[in-house]
């Protein structure tokens, strides 16, 4: 039983936390803005960062933009732009 909580726990912090996929053909370098820190990274072509931010959090990508994703969003860099 003890194994089964433990299972479902896991299981649903990952189910909520915001991951960042990177479709375009370059890499980008990202900042992830929470509510009292700010972590900087960057993200490989191709590649997706899961759970980046586990509440809310602001997305900044060098030469794109910004994007405030929380919960389980799946925030996408396409042909230059973000989106949910």
């Amino acid at each position: 039983m003890k194994k089964l909580i433990l299972s479902f726990v896991i299981i649903s912090s990952f189910a909520q936390a915001v991951s960042l996929q990177n479709k375009d053909s370059k890499s980008y370098s990202i900042k992830v803005k929470g509510s009292s820190s700010t972590m900087s990274t960057s993200i490989n072509s191709g590649t997706t960062k899961g759970s980046i931010c586990s509440s809310s959090c602001t997305i900044i990508v060098d030469g794109v933009g910004e994007i405030d994703a929380s919960g389980s969003d799946r925030v996408v860099i396409k042909n230059g732009k973000l989106s949910k």
